[in-house]
């Protein structure tokens, strides 16, 4: 079970308004974006590179001075020291196994319902990449999408987000709360419900272990997923 965490609310305050600030210009500027240029240039892979680096690496700064201003180290923190590693990558790996399935035909349906409103369903810059880059292009997104951005994000949203409000006694919100929120920094219209669901999951996931990297196994499974797809010929961001 998750242990509490006692987070401090003017450090979780200072640490969230920027999350928020950026999610909110990324839905407006997507949105501006669709207006004035449906068909939009790609985006060039330097582009990428730093968009990734940019977001992830003040994720991870930030969790660096989070911790180090509650003088806790990670292991404490996220409670990797508790129980066996094996066994809370193995509740990861059930969890995946899980989800992955129900999410991905829930992204079929959404980009089927976005055809249907007349908002035809655009594959994301990441599959783009996949589908056309180099060794090398594959080779980094593979490393950001399974390794960097769980790390980053299960050490916020369930990390941060969910303990903090769970021990403020609103377990209801830190449950739904953080999975909408998880959903909606995606910024992608046919995954959003895919990706709330899932970010459900990873809370139980954390409540019923204690440990993040259970939570991390599952969210790197969890992006591995397209890679694997797609080398089979298997897009869901185009509905096939």
């Amino acid at each position: 079970m998750l242990s509490r965490k006692n987070w401090r609310v003017e450090l979780v305050i200072l640490f969230a308004l920027p999350l928020c600030g950026l999610v909110l210009l990324g839905l407006v500027s997507q949105l501006v974006g669709k207006a004035a240029a449906p068909a939009a240039a790609p985006m060039k892979f330097s582009e990428v590179i730093l968009n990734t680096l940019m977001f992830q690496g003040v994720i991870l700064t930030g969790l660096w001075f989070f911790l180090r201003a509650h003088q806790m180290g990670v292991r404490e923190a996220f409670g990797f020291g508790q129980g066996s590693p094996g066994r809370a990558m193995l509740w990861g790996a059930g969890v995946a196994v899980v989800v992955l399935p129900v999410g991905y035909g829930l992204q079929v349906l959404g980009v089927r319902l976005l055809e249907r409103l007349g908002w035809p369903a655009q594959a994301q810059t990441s599959v783009e990449w996949l589908l056309n880059g180099t060794w090398w292009q594959r080779a980094y997104l593979a490393l950001f999408a399974v390794v960097l951005a769980p790390l980053a994000e299960e050490g916020v949203f369930r990390g941060i987000f969910f303990a903090f409000l769970r021990d403020l006694g609103f377990p209801r919100l830190a449950f739904w709360g953080t999975g909408v929120f998880f959903g909606l920094i995606h910024m992608n219209a046919a995954a959003f419900v895919p990706l709330t669901l899932f970010g459900l999951a990873l809370a139980w996931l954390y409540q019923r272990t204690g440990n993040l990297l259970s939570c991390i196994t599952a969210h790197g499974l969890f992006n591995l997923a397209p890679f694997v797809m797609l080398a089979f010929g298997i897009n869901f961001e185009g509905g096939r």
